[in-house]
């Protein structure tokens, strides 16, 4: 393998010394790969000819580094050849790569070939294409052929020309976003949680972490039917998401459920309600960013695999439901997370780092807990983490549904 300083040192022999090595490495792959990937950057009159015949290679990663590696030079006659990759090649990711690099080459000559890669089939590519010609951005014709991408069927494209081009200044909040009403600090209302929601200024707290009642398993919440259920969440997730400051979390913490069979001639039913509330959460404005799997110790939960254990009959296994899911959701903006920081003082910031020890993966490995009064409680641990992780210190966390209260501990 070559090191760094070797690559180097080829450089700075000119081009004819790589070339010779790539011809005689040619049989190696791994040797070819290694010298495109740690090139790095290349002077202005660097002849990358050498990289021609490698976008035939047989290996794709060895094409995307070629076709990477052209599009750190500004030679016009390069243009036509990633133009050809961006269209022709079999592989998706090389495609891609051409067409950033043809938009990294920042050359109107590439204005009309990005417009055309426009109408490609794969959206990554359309985005890579948007990418090279928001370069341009001013331009009468780039903007005409932008702004018309607001109808693309692919999410992804809409959202980026949505925010370059139709997005409208947010009015600013009255209250500094890191502050929150004082009459709202460690309250707890025994009250209609949607009427009393209603009584709340417009992005008011910052962080909502909540569990609604599951679906009649439990008798303090009965509907009369699952779309009843749907439409209750749905209004307190509106109200929710209303209260809730520009670009800040909902963690919703839910699973499916079981309702008992009625007798042995009839079958149970279970309700998957994480994603049947999963549609409406992202209809009214929250952008799905995680999921994270809370994870119970077997023994703590009711035994479902017991029956499948004595006869083994196919069809009929049963799993013991072991987990439930935090289902993490941000308040849909154009700024990005870097701002919401911004919001907080030095002093703020530092205070409120996560100390080590916290959970690098989406499974939480955390026991329940149990309460005689309460049928579902959160455990301690689970919110200490939610709250840890996502808010700053002085936040407002608020729980519309406050169950044992254990979010305000």
């Amino acid at each position: 393998m070559l090191k760094k300083e070797q690559i180097q040192e080829m450089k700075n022999e000119g081009n004819g010394t790589i070339a010779k090595f790539i011809d005689k490495n040619k049989s190696s792959n791994r040797n070819v790969l290694n010298l495109l990937e740690n090139l790095g950057r290349l002077p202005d009159d660097f002849d990358g000819k050498f990289l021609l015949d490698l976008l035939d290679n047989e290996n794709s990663k060895v094409r995307y580094w070629a076709v990477k590696n052209l599009g750190k030079l500004t030679d016009d006659e390069y243009l036509r050849v990633l133009k050809r990759v961006a269209e022709t090649d079999s592989e998706t990711n090389v495609r891609r790569e051409a067409a950033s690099s043809i938009g990294r080459m920042r050359n109107p000559r590439a204005k009309k070939i990005l417009i055309n890669i426009l109408h490609d089939n794969d959206p990554k590519v359309v985005c890579q294409a948007i990418r090279g010609l928001l370069f341009f951005k001013g331009d009468a014709e780039i903007d005409e052929n932008l702004k018309s991408l607001i109808q693309h069927q692919n999410e992804m494209v809409r959202t980026v020309i949505y925010k370059e081009y139709f997005a409208k200044d947010k009015i600013p909040s009255s209250q500094p976003h890191q502050d929150s009403c004082d009459y709202l600090k460690n309250v707890v209302v025994n009250a209609d949680t949607i009427e009393v929601m209603k009584q709340m200024r417009d992005e008011s707290i910052h962080l909502t972490f909540t569990s609604p009642p599951y679906y009649n398993a439990r008798d303090y919440s009965i509907y009369p039917s699952y779309k009843h259920y749907l439409d209750f969440l749905t209004g307190v997730f509106k109200q929710v998401h209303r209260i809730t400051k520009e670009g800040r979390f909902l963690i919703l913490n839910t699973s499916p459920i079981i309702i008992p069979r009625v007798s042995r001639q009839h079958s149970s039913k279970r309700y998957p309600i994480p994603f049947d509330i999963h549609p409406f959460l992202i209809e009214m404005g929250w952008e799905f960013i995680d999921d994270i799997v809370w994870m119970k110790p077997e023994a703590s939960v009711k035994n479902r695999i017991g029956g499948f254990q004595q006869h083994r009959k196919p069809l009929a296994y049963k799993p013991n439901n072991i987990t439930e899911y935090l289902m993490v959701y941000r308040k849909s903006t154009e700024k990005l997370l870097d701002w919401n920081i911004k919001q907080y003082d030095w002093k703020t910031v530092q205070e409120s780092k996560v100390t080590d020890g916290f959970e690098t993966t989406n499974v939480w490995k955390i026991d329940p807990c149990f309460d005689k009064i309460h049928s579902a409680v959160f455990p301690t641990e689970l919110c200490k983490r939610v709250i840890q992780y996502y808010s700053f210190k002085g936040d407002l966390v608020f729980d519309p549904f406050g169950g044992s209260g254990t979010v305000y501990l």
